[in-house]
Protein backbone atom coordinates (compact mmCIF):
# COMPACT_ATOMS: atom_id res chain seq x y z
CA UNK A 1 0.00 0.00 0.00
CA UNK A 2 1.23 3.22 -0.98
CA UNK A 3 0.22 6.40 1.11
CA UNK A 4 1.76 9.84 0.12
CA UNK A 5 3.38 10.62 3.61
CA UNK A 6 5.09 14.09 1.61
CA UNK A 7 1.67 15.25 0.99
CA UNK A 8 0.27 14.63 4.52
CA UNK A 9 3.13 15.89 6.51
CA UNK A 10 3.34 19.37 4.08
CA UNK A 11 -0.57 19.78 4.57
CA UNK A 12 0.43 19.55 8.86
CA UNK A 13 2.98 21.61 7.90
CA UNK A 14 0.48 24.65 6.44
CA UNK A 15 -1.71 24.27 9.26
CA UNK A 16 0.90 24.87 11.49
CA UNK A 17 2.15 27.77 9.85
CA UNK A 18 -1.19 29.42 8.98
CA UNK A 19 -1.05 29.05 13.23
CA UNK A 20 -4.39 26.45 12.86
CA UNK A 21 -2.52 23.40 15.16
CA UNK A 22 -3.96 24.01 18.36
CA UNK A 23 -1.02 22.88 20.09
CA UNK A 24 1.53 23.49 18.07
CA UNK A 25 4.97 21.51 17.08
CA UNK A 26 7.92 22.60 19.22
CA UNK A 27 10.02 22.31 15.61
CA UNK A 28 7.35 23.65 13.57
CA UNK A 29 7.98 20.49 11.93
CA UNK A 30 10.90 21.82 9.99
CA UNK A 31 13.05 19.17 11.16
CA UNK A 32 11.03 16.61 9.08
CA UNK A 33 11.69 17.35 5.60
CA UNK A 34 15.29 16.00 5.14
CA UNK A 35 13.49 13.05 6.45
CA UNK A 36 10.53 13.12 3.56
CA UNK A 37 12.33 10.85 1.15
CA UNK A 38 14.26 8.77 3.34
CA UNK A 39 12.72 7.58 7.37
CA UNK A 40 9.50 8.67 7.38
CA UNK A 41 7.78 6.27 5.01
CA UNK A 42 9.95 3.24 7.01
CA UNK A 43 8.90 4.59 10.17
CA UNK A 44 4.94 5.11 9.17
CA UNK A 45 4.89 1.55 7.17
CA UNK A 46 6.00 -0.29 10.14
CA UNK A 47 3.39 2.07 12.12
CA UNK A 48 0.67 1.11 9.89
CA UNK A 49 1.36 -2.75 10.02
CA UNK A 50 1.90 -2.38 13.57
CA UNK A 51 -1.87 -0.85 14.20
CA UNK A 52 -3.38 -3.31 11.26
CA UNK A 53 -2.14 -6.51 13.29
CA UNK A 54 -2.99 -5.13 16.82
CA UNK A 55 0.62 -5.34 17.89
CA UNK A 56 0.47 -1.61 19.02
CA UNK A 57 -2.20 0.71 19.63
CA UNK A 58 -2.34 4.47 19.07
CA UNK A 59 -1.28 7.10 21.27
CA UNK A 60 -3.86 9.31 23.35
CA UNK A 61 -4.49 12.70 21.36
CA UNK A 62 -3.23 16.07 22.96
CA UNK A 63 -6.22 18.11 23.56
CA UNK A 64 -6.88 22.00 24.46
CA UNK A 65 -10.05 23.81 25.06
CA UNK A 66 -9.97 27.09 22.53
CA UNK A 67 -11.99 30.07 23.76
CA UNK A 68 -14.55 30.93 21.42
CA UNK A 69 -16.85 34.26 21.90
CA UNK A 70 -18.27 35.63 25.03
CA UNK A 71 -15.65 33.50 26.98
CA UNK A 72 -16.82 29.85 25.93
CA UNK A 73 -14.91 27.09 25.02
CA UNK A 74 -14.12 24.31 21.80
CA UNK A 75 -12.67 21.05 22.75
CA UNK A 76 -9.47 20.92 20.30
CA UNK A 77 -7.42 17.83 19.83
CA UNK A 78 -4.93 16.73 17.60
CA UNK A 79 -3.05 13.50 17.00
CA UNK A 80 0.16 12.72 18.33
CA UNK A 81 2.49 13.97 15.61
CA UNK A 82 3.39 9.96 14.00
CA UNK A 83 -0.33 9.23 14.47
CA UNK A 84 -1.12 12.67 12.90
CA UNK A 85 0.87 12.14 9.53
CA UNK A 86 -0.96 8.44 9.23
CA UNK A 87 -3.91 9.63 9.81
CA UNK A 88 -3.60 12.59 7.34
CA UNK A 89 -1.84 9.83 4.82
CA UNK A 90 -4.76 7.50 5.13
CA UNK A 91 -7.27 9.92 4.95
CA UNK A 92 -5.59 11.56 1.56
CA UNK A 93 -5.46 8.08 0.01
CA UNK A 94 -8.99 7.55 0.61
CA UNK A 95 -9.78 11.26 -0.60
CA UNK A 96 -8.19 10.72 -3.87
CA UNK A 97 -10.23 7.60 -4.89
CA UNK A 98 -13.79 9.32 -3.89
CA UNK A 99 -12.55 12.29 -5.89
CA UNK A 100 -12.09 10.17 -8.69
CA UNK A 101 -15.26 8.80 -8.33
CA UNK A 102 -17.07 11.88 -7.32
CA UNK A 103 -20.04 10.53 -9.71
CA UNK A 104 -21.04 9.27 -6.23
CA UNK A 105 -20.89 12.29 -4.60
CA UNK A 106 -23.77 15.23 -4.03
CA UNK A 107 -22.69 18.08 -5.17
CA UNK A 108 -24.06 19.97 -2.42
CA UNK A 109 -21.30 20.54 -0.13
CA UNK A 110 -19.04 23.67 -1.20
CA UNK A 111 -16.75 22.55 1.25
CA UNK A 112 -15.80 18.82 -0.41
CA UNK A 113 -13.16 20.16 -2.26
CA UNK A 114 -11.06 21.82 0.17
CA UNK A 115 -9.02 18.92 1.49
CA UNK A 116 -7.38 18.71 -2.23
CA UNK A 117 -7.96 22.06 -3.69
CA UNK A 118 -4.93 24.26 -3.13
CA UNK A 119 -5.45 27.04 -5.86
CA UNK A 120 -9.04 28.64 -7.28
CA UNK A 121 -11.59 30.61 -6.03
CA UNK A 122 -11.84 30.27 -1.63
CA UNK A 123 -14.94 27.66 -1.59
CA UNK A 124 -16.63 29.35 1.42
CA UNK A 125 -16.91 32.37 -1.21
CA UNK A 126 -18.44 29.88 -3.82
CA UNK A 127 -21.04 28.93 -1.03
CA UNK A 128 -21.64 32.82 -0.49
CA UNK A 129 -22.01 33.92 -3.88
CA UNK A 130 -24.30 31.25 -4.51
CA UNK A 131 -26.56 31.89 -2.29
CA UNK A 132 -26.63 35.54 -2.55
CA UNK A 133 -27.13 34.76 -5.95
CA UNK A 134 -29.98 32.58 -5.35
CA UNK A 135 -31.45 35.26 -2.94
CA UNK A 136 -31.42 38.08 -5.40
CA UNK A 137 -33.24 35.86 -8.17
CA UNK A 138 -36.40 36.04 -6.03
CA UNK A 139 -35.95 33.40 -3.02
CA UNK A 140 -37.24 35.54 -0.36
CA UNK A 141 -37.02 32.95 2.64
CA UNK A 142 -34.01 30.82 3.53
CA UNK A 143 -33.72 28.75 6.67
CA UNK A 144 -29.82 28.83 8.20
CA UNK A 145 -29.52 25.69 10.05
CA UNK A 146 -26.60 24.66 12.94
CA UNK A 147 -25.63 21.26 14.56
CA UNK A 148 -25.24 20.46 17.92
CA UNK A 149 -21.69 19.15 18.46
CA UNK A 150 -20.56 18.52 14.58
CA UNK A 151 -17.76 16.73 15.33
CA UNK A 152 -18.07 15.20 18.67
CA UNK A 153 -21.61 13.60 17.60
CA UNK A 154 -20.14 11.75 14.33
CA UNK A 155 -21.32 7.88 14.58
CA UNK A 156 -18.25 6.15 13.56
CA UNK A 157 -19.99 3.10 12.86
CA UNK A 158 -22.19 5.12 10.61
CA UNK A 159 -19.02 7.01 9.16
CA UNK A 160 -17.37 3.53 7.87
CA UNK A 161 -20.65 2.55 6.16
CA UNK A 162 -20.30 6.37 4.36
CA UNK A 163 -16.70 5.53 3.50
CA UNK A 164 -17.53 2.29 1.94
CA UNK A 165 -20.43 3.85 -0.20
CA UNK A 166 -17.54 5.64 -2.66
CA UNK A 167 -14.77 3.16 -2.17
CA UNK A 168 -14.52 -0.10 -4.28
CA UNK A 169 -14.09 -2.73 -2.00
CA UNK A 170 -10.34 -4.26 -1.81
CA UNK A 171 -8.29 -5.89 0.60
CA UNK A 172 -6.31 -2.59 0.83
CA UNK A 173 -9.54 -0.30 0.91
CA UNK A 174 -10.39 -2.31 3.55
CA UNK A 175 -7.01 -2.39 5.83
CA UNK A 176 -6.81 1.54 5.26
CA UNK A 177 -10.03 2.11 6.22
CA UNK A 178 -9.62 -0.98 9.52
CA UNK A 179 -6.82 0.71 10.53
CA UNK A 180 -8.74 4.47 10.51
CA UNK A 181 -11.36 2.94 12.44
CA UNK A 182 -8.66 1.90 15.17
CA UNK A 183 -7.05 5.69 15.61
CA UNK A 184 -10.61 6.97 15.39
CA UNK A 185 -11.64 4.52 17.73
CA UNK A 186 -9.08 4.59 20.26
CA UNK A 187 -9.67 8.23 20.93
CA UNK A 188 -13.33 7.88 20.83
CA UNK A 189 -12.91 5.83 23.43
CA UNK A 190 -11.38 8.91 25.81
CA UNK A 191 -14.37 10.88 25.58
CA UNK A 192 -17.57 8.86 24.37
CA UNK A 193 -16.99 5.20 22.87
CA UNK A 194 -17.89 4.82 19.08
CA UNK A 195 -18.31 8.87 18.51
CA UNK A 196 -16.57 11.76 17.75
CA UNK A 197 -13.43 13.11 15.29
CA UNK A 198 -10.67 15.05 16.82
CA UNK A 199 -11.75 18.81 15.83
CA UNK A 200 -8.07 20.49 14.37
CA UNK A 201 -6.55 18.19 11.77
CA UNK A 202 -7.41 18.67 8.17
CA UNK A 203 -8.53 15.03 7.70
CA UNK A 204 -11.47 15.15 10.28
CA UNK A 205 -12.96 17.91 8.01
CA UNK A 206 -12.76 15.71 5.01
CA UNK A 207 -14.07 13.16 6.81
CA UNK A 208 -17.45 15.13 8.81
CA UNK A 209 -17.64 16.25 5.56
CA UNK A 210 -18.47 12.95 3.45
CA UNK A 211 -20.37 12.03 6.33
CA UNK A 212 -23.06 15.00 5.71
CA UNK A 213 -23.35 13.75 1.77
CA UNK A 214 -25.83 11.26 3.21
CA UNK A 215 -27.77 14.57 4.48
CA UNK A 216 -27.47 15.99 1.13
CA UNK A 217 -28.43 13.76 -1.16
CA UNK A 218 -31.94 13.63 0.97
CA UNK A 219 -32.40 17.27 0.29
CA UNK A 220 -31.29 17.38 -2.88
CA UNK A 221 -34.94 17.58 -3.61
CA UNK A 222 -34.70 21.32 -2.78
CA UNK A 223 -33.55 22.83 -5.63
CA UNK A 224 -31.81 25.45 -3.77
CA UNK A 225 -30.24 23.31 -0.83
CA UNK A 226 -26.35 24.31 -0.38
CA UNK A 227 -23.79 23.62 2.55
CA UNK A 228 -20.38 24.48 3.40
CA UNK A 229 -19.01 21.84 6.49
CA UNK A 230 -22.36 22.43 9.00
CA UNK A 231 -23.31 25.89 7.57
CA UNK A 232 -26.75 24.21 5.75
CA UNK A 233 -29.09 26.73 3.78
CA UNK A 234 -32.02 26.16 2.05
CA UNK A 235 -33.74 28.86 -0.13
CA UNK A 236 -37.47 28.58 -0.15
CA UNK A 237 -39.96 30.93 -2.29
CA UNK A 238 -43.20 30.41 0.21
CA UNK A 239 -42.89 29.77 3.90
CA UNK A 240 -44.79 26.84 3.77
CA UNK A 241 -41.81 25.14 1.26
CA UNK A 242 -39.36 26.52 3.97
CA UNK A 243 -40.78 24.79 7.42
CA UNK A 244 -41.46 21.41 4.97
CA UNK A 245 -37.56 21.84 4.09
CA UNK A 246 -36.63 22.36 8.27
CA UNK A 247 -38.37 19.50 9.03
CA UNK A 248 -36.87 17.18 6.44
CA UNK A 249 -34.33 18.66 7.37
CA UNK A 250 -34.41 17.42 10.93
CA UNK A 251 -35.72 13.73 10.24
CA UNK A 252 -32.52 13.40 7.57
CA UNK A 253 -29.63 14.73 10.27
CA UNK A 254 -31.25 12.22 12.15
CA UNK A 255 -31.19 9.48 10.43
CA UNK A 256 -27.38 9.68 10.98
CA UNK A 257 -27.36 10.54 14.79
CA UNK A 258 -26.81 14.59 14.64
CA UNK A 259 -29.35 17.19 15.50
CA UNK A 260 -30.55 20.34 14.64
CA UNK A 261 -29.35 23.05 17.18
CA UNK A 262 -32.72 25.16 18.09
CA UNK A 263 -31.54 28.37 19.13
CA UNK A 264 -29.34 28.72 16.87
CA UNK A 265 -31.15 27.87 13.78
CA UNK A 266 -33.91 29.79 12.15
CA UNK A 267 -36.08 30.55 9.23
CA UNK A 268 -35.26 33.92 8.00
CA UNK A 269 -37.20 36.11 5.33
CA UNK A 270 -36.68 39.22 3.40
CA UNK A 271 -34.10 41.76 4.91
CA UNK A 272 -33.18 39.23 7.79
CA UNK A 273 -31.88 37.39 5.46
CA UNK A 274 -29.51 39.99 4.02
CA UNK A 275 -28.70 41.06 7.36
CA UNK A 276 -27.78 37.63 8.74
CA UNK A 277 -26.31 36.00 6.36
CA UNK A 278 -24.78 38.23 3.94
CA UNK A 279 -21.79 40.94 4.95
CA UNK A 280 -23.09 44.41 3.27
CA UNK A 281 -19.13 45.01 3.16
CA UNK A 282 -18.38 42.68 0.62
CA UNK A 283 -18.25 44.94 -2.69
CA UNK A 284 -15.68 47.10 -0.42
CA UNK A 285 -13.94 44.45 0.00
CA UNK A 286 -13.57 42.84 -3.24
CA UNK A 287 -12.88 46.42 -4.25
CA UNK A 288 -9.75 46.69 -1.78
CA UNK A 289 -8.71 43.00 -2.37
CA UNK A 290 -8.59 43.91 -6.17
CA UNK A 291 -6.76 47.35 -5.28
CA UNK A 292 -3.79 45.44 -3.36
CA UNK A 293 -3.31 42.80 -5.96
CA UNK A 294 -2.77 46.11 -8.50
CA UNK A 295 0.12 46.96 -6.84
CA UNK A 296 -0.53 50.47 -7.82
CA UNK A 297 1.18 52.05 -4.82
CA UNK A 298 -0.97 55.34 -4.80
CA UNK A 299 -3.89 53.73 -5.05
CA UNK A 300 -3.17 51.05 -1.95
CA UNK A 301 -1.84 54.35 0.16
CA UNK A 302 -5.80 55.92 -0.72
CA UNK A 303 -7.14 52.76 0.77
CA UNK A 304 -5.43 52.44 3.67
CA UNK A 305 -7.64 54.27 6.12
CA UNK A 306 -10.74 52.39 4.44
CA UNK A 307 -8.73 49.40 6.12
CA UNK A 308 -7.89 50.93 9.56
CA UNK A 309 -11.87 52.11 9.68
CA UNK A 310 -12.96 48.42 8.56
CA UNK A 311 -10.63 47.52 11.48
CA UNK A 312 -11.77 49.66 13.86
CA UNK A 313 -15.16 49.02 13.46
CA UNK A 314 -14.90 45.30 14.00
CA UNK A 315 -15.33 45.99 17.87
CA UNK A 316 -18.01 47.91 17.51
CA UNK A 317 -20.86 44.82 17.89
CA UNK A 318 -20.28 44.13 14.37
CA UNK A 319 -22.24 40.63 13.28
CA UNK A 320 -19.51 40.16 10.46
CA UNK A 321 -16.46 40.52 13.40
CA UNK A 322 -14.22 37.93 12.09
CA UNK A 323 -14.35 37.95 8.54
CA UNK A 324 -13.73 42.11 8.98
CA UNK A 325 -11.26 41.74 11.79
CA UNK A 326 -9.00 39.32 9.74
CA UNK A 327 -9.18 40.84 6.17
CA UNK A 328 -8.38 43.74 8.04
CA UNK A 329 -5.98 43.42 10.13
CA UNK A 330 -3.75 40.78 8.33
CA UNK A 331 -3.61 42.91 5.13
CA UNK A 332 -2.63 45.77 6.73
CA UNK A 333 0.11 43.66 8.67
CA UNK A 334 1.09 42.46 5.18
CA UNK A 335 1.54 46.34 3.62
CA UNK A 336 3.35 46.89 7.20
CA UNK A 337 5.79 44.53 5.97
CA UNK A 338 6.26 46.10 2.80
CA UNK A 339 7.67 49.39 2.00
CA UNK A 340 4.34 50.82 2.85
CA UNK A 341 4.29 53.20 5.94
CA UNK A 342 0.98 52.86 8.68
CA UNK A 343 0.47 54.69 11.62
CA UNK A 344 -0.04 51.70 13.78
CA UNK A 345 -0.07 53.05 16.93
CA UNK A 346 -3.95 53.21 16.82
CA UNK A 347 -3.97 49.88 15.99
CA UNK A 348 -1.65 48.69 18.21
CA UNK A 349 -3.44 50.62 20.93
CA UNK A 350 -7.11 49.02 19.92
CA UNK A 351 -5.55 45.22 19.78
CA UNK A 352 -4.14 45.90 23.73
CA UNK A 353 -7.36 47.52 24.53
CA UNK A 354 -9.37 44.14 23.17
CA UNK A 355 -6.59 41.66 24.20
CA UNK A 356 -8.41 40.62 27.16
CA UNK A 357 -12.24 41.18 25.55
CA UNK A 358 -11.35 38.75 22.64
CA UNK A 359 -9.11 35.81 23.91
CA UNK A 360 -10.64 33.97 20.31
CA UNK A 361 -8.66 36.70 18.71
CA UNK A 362 -5.42 36.32 20.23
CA UNK A 363 -3.60 34.39 17.22
CA UNK A 364 -4.19 37.00 15.07
CA UNK A 365 -3.40 40.15 17.44
CA UNK A 366 -0.48 38.22 17.90
CA UNK A 367 0.47 37.94 14.22
CA UNK A 368 0.49 41.76 14.03
CA UNK A 369 1.97 42.92 17.40
CA UNK A 370 5.22 40.36 16.57
CA UNK A 371 5.64 43.06 12.81
CA UNK A 372 7.52 44.45 15.61
CA UNK A 373 10.10 42.22 17.11
CA UNK A 374 12.37 45.34 18.76
CA UNK A 375 9.03 47.34 20.54
CA UNK A 376 9.74 46.57 24.28
CA UNK A 377 6.56 48.18 25.16
CA UNK A 378 4.68 45.15 23.22
CA UNK A 379 7.53 42.69 24.57
CA UNK A 380 6.56 43.93 28.25
CA UNK A 381 2.84 44.16 27.44
CA UNK A 382 2.35 40.68 26.48
CA UNK A 383 4.39 39.51 29.72
CA UNK A 384 2.05 41.47 31.68
CA UNK A 385 -0.84 39.34 30.02
CA UNK A 386 0.91 36.10 31.57
CA UNK A 387 1.44 37.44 35.00
CA UNK A 388 -2.18 38.65 35.32
CA UNK A 389 -5.48 36.97 36.66
CA UNK A 390 -7.00 37.53 32.82
CA UNK A 391 -4.24 34.59 31.68
CA UNK A 392 -7.19 32.25 32.17
CA UNK A 393 -7.11 30.25 28.89
CA UNK A 394 -4.38 28.00 28.14
CA UNK A 395 -4.57 28.35 24.47
CA UNK A 396 -4.23 31.76 24.26
CA UNK A 397 -1.39 31.51 26.48
CA UNK A 398 0.59 29.51 23.96
CA UNK A 399 -0.09 31.83 21.76
CA UNK A 400 1.79 34.20 23.56
CA UNK A 401 4.48 32.28 24.34
CA UNK A 402 5.38 31.96 20.63
CA UNK A 403 4.59 35.15 19.67
CA UNK A 404 7.91 36.31 22.57
CA UNK A 405 9.99 34.00 21.11
CA UNK A 406 9.95 36.16 17.93
CA UNK A 407 11.03 38.81 19.94
CA UNK A 408 14.46 40.41 19.66
CA UNK A 409 13.51 42.32 23.12
CA UNK A 410 15.65 40.86 26.06
CA UNK A 411 13.72 40.16 29.58
CA UNK A 412 14.54 41.55 32.77
CA UNK A 413 15.64 38.84 35.48
CA UNK A 414 11.85 39.34 36.99
CA UNK A 415 10.76 38.13 34.26
CA UNK A 416 13.05 35.42 33.45
CA UNK A 417 12.04 34.54 36.94
CA UNK A 418 8.61 34.38 36.28
CA UNK A 419 9.30 32.01 33.63
CA UNK A 420 11.46 29.79 35.71
CA UNK A 421 8.12 29.58 38.13
CA UNK A 422 5.83 28.93 34.94
CA UNK A 423 7.81 25.79 34.48
CA UNK A 424 7.69 24.57 37.84
CA UNK A 425 3.99 24.97 37.60
CA UNK A 426 2.66 21.42 37.20
CA UNK A 427 -0.46 22.68 37.07
CA UNK A 428 -0.46 24.53 33.44
CA UNK A 429 -0.71 22.95 30.06
CA UNK A 430 2.47 21.10 29.56
CA UNK A 431 2.69 22.59 25.88
CA UNK A 432 2.59 26.06 27.58
CA UNK A 433 5.41 24.83 29.85
CA UNK A 434 7.48 24.13 27.17
CA UNK A 435 7.18 27.29 25.50
CA UNK A 436 8.47 28.52 29.02
CA UNK A 437 11.54 26.19 28.74
CA UNK A 438 12.43 27.47 25.28
CA UNK A 439 12.40 31.35 26.47
CA UNK A 440 14.55 30.02 29.32
CA UNK A 441 16.64 28.45 26.86
CA UNK A 442 16.61 31.72 24.96
CA UNK A 443 17.17 34.14 27.34
CA UNK A 444 17.85 32.72 30.73
CA UNK A 445 21.80 31.84 32.04
CA UNK A 446 23.76 29.03 32.95
CA UNK A 447 22.44 29.00 35.82
CA UNK A 448 19.46 27.95 34.62
CA UNK A 449 21.41 24.57 33.58
CA UNK A 450 20.72 22.42 36.13
CA UNK A 451 16.41 23.65 36.96
CA UNK A 452 15.95 22.08 33.65
CA UNK A 453 18.35 18.91 33.43
CA UNK A 454 16.33 18.15 36.53
CA UNK A 455 12.96 18.79 34.78
CA UNK A 456 14.29 16.20 32.12
CA UNK A 457 14.88 13.43 34.82
CA UNK A 458 10.98 13.94 36.25
CA UNK A 459 9.14 14.98 33.50
CA UNK A 460 7.18 12.13 31.31
CA UNK A 461 5.74 13.99 28.77
CA UNK A 462 7.70 13.80 25.29
CA UNK A 463 6.54 17.07 24.46
CA UNK A 464 8.11 19.17 27.71
CA UNK A 465 11.53 16.52 27.19
CA UNK A 466 12.15 17.77 23.60
CA UNK A 467 11.64 21.44 24.35
CA UNK A 468 14.28 20.83 27.66
CA UNK A 469 16.79 19.66 24.68
CA UNK A 470 15.78 22.39 22.77
CA UNK A 471 16.64 25.08 25.91
CA UNK A 472 19.72 23.37 26.71
CA UNK A 473 21.15 23.43 23.50
CA UNK A 474 20.08 27.50 23.22
CA UNK A 475 21.95 28.19 26.69
CA UNK A 476 25.09 26.05 25.22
Amino acid sequence: MVFNYKQAIKRIRTEELKGNNPIPDILSFLHLKPLYEEKIPEILDGLFDDYESARRNPESLLRIDVPKPNFTIRPMSRPENKDWFLYEAIVDLIAHQIFDNSGYICKRSFSFLNFVQTEGKNNWIRFDDKCREVYTSGYKYAVAADLTGYYENISLSELRKRIFNYLHVTDENNKAVSVLLKLLNKWSDERVSGYGLPQGPPASSFLADIYLDYVDRQMEKYENYYRYMDDIRIFCRTEIEAKKALKDLTISLRGIKLNINAKKTRILSGKDIETRLFDPLKPSLNLIEAILKGQNKEQINAIIPSLVKIFESSFLDDPFEKSHLNFSLYRLGVLQSSDIKIDTNKIIALIKDNFIAKPHHTGLFCFFLTLFPSDKNIFDFLISFLQSEHNIYEWQEIKVLQSLLRFKVKPSSQQINFFIEAVKNYNKHYAARAFYLLLIGRHGTNRDRELIVDIYSNDLSRYIKIAIILAVQELG
